[in-house]
């Protein structure tokens, strides 16, 4: 069974407390959905929009070592072309590229980035991204940030697909875009 609708089941959580912890995924379709509509386009032109995204909850869970903290799991595919303008997230996150060609641009907070290992060999040594410039990830690579703010496209011509581990205040909206 599906974990959140399990814990939906069991009064553990209020489905507004689901809604809030799938924000980054909804509110993206949401904006999606708007921008498509033409009844919308005055909120079109005011909201940023994320084009051609995707967001699934893998998991979310709530450690005991770590109260007040939720761990979370999303897959997010960004189509050819898609992009997720300029926003925030609370807390820590690990963004490993699964496919495609991520360009994935730090705009505050830290991030640090680690190479995917050659065949047969060890990841390379972690280095702390640059604020502002946009960086090019390749299946493997993998992200540790804290309290980011940044923006992300697909920089190549098929699917992007990235797992993000995300260790949050429960409760607090996952995406923010600025």
């Amino acid at each position: 069974m599906d974990p959140i609708a399990d814990r939906l089941a069991q009064g553990a959580v209020s489905r507004r407390n689901v809604v809030v912890r799938l924000g980054g995924g909804a509110l993206a379709a949401l904006l999606l959905a708007a921008a498509q509509s033409p009844l919308h386009l005055a909120a079109q032109d005011a909201t940023p929009a994320a084009v051609g995204v995707t967001a699934q909850a893998m998991g979310v869970g709530q450690p005991t070592t770590a109260p007040g903290l939720e761990l979370s799991l999303r897959r997010i595919t960004i189509a050819p072309d898609g992009s997720i303008p300029a926003h925030s997230h609370p807390g820590a996150l690990v963004i490993f590229v699964e496919a495609g060609t991520f360009g994935y641009t730090t705009l505050g907070g830290t991030a640090h980035l680690t190479r995917a290992a050659a065949e047969g060999g060890t990841p390379t040594a972690t280095e702390a991204m640059p604020i502002g410039t946009e960086v090019l990830l390749n299946p493997g690579d993998w992200i540790f940030t804290e309290d980011p703010q940044d923006d992300a496209r697909n920089a190549g011509e098929d699917d992007v697909i990235v797992l993000v581990a995300g260790l949050t205040q429960v409760g607090e909206p996952f995406t923010t875009f600025l």
